[in-house]
């Protein structure tokens, strides 16, 4: 299924928390499982720098926004706990934005 939108997050993990932040929201991690219960999530791509391995960026894309802000709306209560019960991993978590891609 292709995607044609994403929305980017950087990430600076504390560098204790480095196995157990890629295992969470890398491949197959807890929020892979949580947006795989839509048919409109196309994937997550983690990505760590390669001058400064504690900081990483996370891609998760869907087919589009609607479906995405639909997602997060019915599944807020899940989303939100795991927001806080992931917070103690990194130091800091910025949302670059939101992409639409060009066709």
């Amino acid at each position: 299924m292709k995607y044609n939108y994403s929305i980017i997050w950087k990430y600076k993990i504390k560098p204790a928390s480095k196995e157990k932040f890629e295992l969470e929201y890398g491949p197959g991690g807890t929020w892979f499982k949580l947006f795989s219960k839509s048919s409109s999530y196309t994937g997550s791509y983690l990505n760590r720098d390669e001058e400064d391995s504690n900081v990483y960026i996370l891609i998760d894309t869907w087919t589009d926004k609607q479906s995405y802000e639909d997602f997060k709306e019915k599944n807020k209560e899940d989303y939100n706990r795991l927001s806080d019960q992931f917070q103690h991993l990194y130091e800091r978590e910025e949302k670059v934005g939101s992409f639409d891609l060009i066709n």
